[in-house]
């Protein structure tokens, strides 16, 4: 299989928002309000790869729900392409609901493994992320200095196509572990806020995320969970400048698969990138992150160092 070279730019995430880049950006730790920069692209307030524990901005006093936010998303490859659509919003002030809609284009991958085994599979695969996040503790209620905000999420996942691509593949998948198409998530992440013991202010993250998914669920899931740790770090160089950076323990709940020494499946390995965001205005924010290893998407036998660009538009 031919090596694909990554260059990856995450455009997009268009049309939504809270004004909870507006709240992260004035950083005032008395402000419940406070939430994260970006959408991760399992659909949960984060940065790219993981969540923060503050959730989408709250609703109006008297209100049930908060404003929405709406983003795209889209990673390009050499001959594959990753399209991601999210909603966050906020229910009662301490509830999180998310949604996100990831269509993977795999044309290289499916030439492949038709070249190798003259098979051949659809080269589309779309994932449904359902998400529940609810703040347990809050930072700005708590008489302990040090106490961070903490939030517990569930997260369904669906893999729309995957047992139909091991069906076209004579049950290929069932082979390589990619024998379920849905699987659930549970998280626990913490996040505070910090604004004394640097020039600029930041926020600390760390959870933990138990699971099944093989890619994120690009790939399916395992039917066999495990635990891994995620955190970040989220500093604001000006009111309107944000730096970021990430990182998502691998699951590894896939080994390499190849075919005649050709690799057709990657075996998962641990996630780190950086990322900057912009706030424009009120409204519309834009990120620009860069990965080694591919946002935790490098399913094929690929080079790394992936450039992604996001728009976010808050309403």
């Amino acid at each position: 299989m031919v090596k694909i070279k990554r260059l990856s730019i995450v455009l997009g995430l268009t049309i939504i928002a809270s004004y909870s880049i507006i709240e992260a950006k004035e950083l005032d730790p008395s402000n419940s309000s406070q939430t994260a920069p970006l959408h991760n692209f399992e659909g949960g307030s984060g940065v790219y790869l993981t969540s923060l524990a503050y959730l989408a901005k709250p609703p109006k006093e008297g209100e049930i729900f908060g404003p929405p936010s709406i983003s795209q998303s889209m990673v390009l490859l050499d001959g594959v392409s990753r399209n991601v659509f999210a909603v966050t919003g906020n229910v009662l002030g301490s509830v999180e609901l998310g949604y996100s809609y990831e269509i993977f284009d795999v044309g290289d991958w499916t030439d492949d493994i038709y070249n190798y085994t003259g098979m051949r599979a659809s080269d589309e695969i779309s994932l449904h992320n359902f998400n529940i996040r609810a703040r347990l503790i809050d930072e700005v209620d708590s008489d302990i200095p040090w106490m961070p905000t903490v939030t517990f999420g569930t997260h369904f996942k669906w893999n729309n196509d995957i047992s139909k691509i091991n069906k076209q593949l004579n049950g290929l998948g069932d082979v390589a572990g990619l024998d379920h198409d849905f699987g659930t998530e549970f998280t626990l992440m913490t996040s505070k806020t910090m604004k004394d013991l640097l020039p600029c202010p930041f926020i600390l993250s760390a959870g933990l995320r138990n699971g099944d998914s093989i890619h994120t669920g690009l790939l399916g899931f395992a039917g066999e969970r495990w635990t891994t740790v995620e955190a970040s770090l989220v500093m604001f160089l000006t009111d309107r400048l944000i730096f970021a950076t990430e990182y998502r323990q691998s699951p590894d709940l896939v080994d390499e698969y190849n075919l005649g020494g050709i690799v057709l499946i990657e075996g998962e390995s641990e996630w780190y990138d950086l990322a900057l965001a912009y706030v424009i205005d009120e409204h519309l924010t834009i990120g620009i992150g860069y990965s080694y290893t591919d946002f935790g998407n490098n399913i094929l036998n690929q080079d790394s160092s992936v450039w992604a660009l996001q728009l976010k538009f808050n309403f």
